[in-house]
């Protein structure tokens, strides 16, 4: 493992989501780390950004603009990805 890059991490899922990913893995032919990976990186990245821009105490108006905010990023993740499951655009 390169530790430059990588860090293990340990969680515990639901079974059913464990053998899921398993059947995902096996069909895609790569490990389910590089799955898991490669799944969370653009939607936790988004995650952080939108915690980072939330003040510790949000007023109305913070949580109705990080909705916009949310929202917007989310429609552009799923046009930039639509692509990758054969669907029109």
């Amino acid at each position: 493992m390169n530790t430059d890059r990588l860090a293990r991490t340990t969680f515990v899922l639901h079974r059913e989501t464990h053998e899921q990913l398993n059947l995902i893995a096996k069909r895609m032919r790569v490990s389910r780390s590089e799955l898991v990976r490669d799944v969370l990186l653009e939607p936790v990245a988004m995650m952080a950004k939108w915690a980072a821009t939330l003040p510790a105490n949000p007023t109305p108006a913070d949580a109705e603009r990080l909705t916009g905010e949310m929202q917007g990023d989310l429609v552009e993740f799923i046009e930039r990805h639509s692509g990758e499951l054969g669907l029109p655009k």
